[in-house]
């Protein structure tokens, strides 16, 4: 079993490498989904993980451990499935506008970011208490796809993803904007018009 640390110093890998932990976060985002974070209790994760409460809490000391381990899980696959979707797109450019678009769409149309966005008044605290470990999840993400293009020379990896990863948080977060952002076609003109412009120009230096 890993340990909780381990977890959430590896957002993702590490509680889907664990199939006693990975059964336990699959449940937790599972309740959160259908009745937001703050009225979920370890117990009721434990019921429907088909665990002993004992057993959660041996792999998650307490509920805001697993809340970010989990959060961060769901961040990382959504990432990978999307990574999987552009791989056939010919240029990291095109990649990642349609990356961004399909981010957009799954995360807005997923039930879980609207529990936490919408619906949830104790959702947005705990994502403010956990948005670092998700824009570092997104961040380490982004960097990695760059580094594996062919065709990134010139772009910062780290300046890039960092850029992107939180940009697109913010508009999780703050859903209201001047950008037009309704529909596929318009998060596709944000990426290519903003989005790609500042990440290519950021520097770390």
């Amino acid at each position: 079993m890993f340990t909780a640390r381990q977890m959430v110093a590896s957002p993702g890998s590490a509680a889907d490498a664990d199939p006693q932990a990975a059964r336990i976060v699959d449940a937790a985002l599972d309740e959160f989904r259908e009745h937001g974070l703050d009225r979920v209790r370890m117990e009721h994760i434990a019921r429907r993980a088909g665990m002993h409460r004992a057993t959660v809490y041996r792999a998650f000391p307490n509920k805001d451990t697993l809340v970010g381990v989990a959060l961060t899980t769901w961040v990382q696959r959504v990432l990978g499935d999307i990574a999987d979707t552009v791989a056939g797109h010919p240029d990291v450019r095109t990649r990642a506008v349609e990356g961004f678009t399909i981010a957009l769409r799954t995360l807005r149309a997923d039930p879980l970011t609207n529990r936490i966005l919408l619906a949830d008044e104790a959702g947005k605290p705990f994502l403010i208490t956990y948005g670092s470990a998700l824009v570092d999840t997104a961040r380490t993400f982004f960097a990695d796809q760059l580094r594996q293009a062919d065709d990134a020379d010139g772009i910062d990896p780290d300046a890039a993803a960092e850029i992107a990863a939180r940009l697109s948080l913010t508009l999780l977060l703050i859903p209201d904007s001047y950008f037009r952002l309704d529909t596929d076609e318009d998060a596709r003109a944000f990426a290519r018009n903003h989005l790609l412009p500042a990440a290519i120009a950021a520097d770390s230096r």
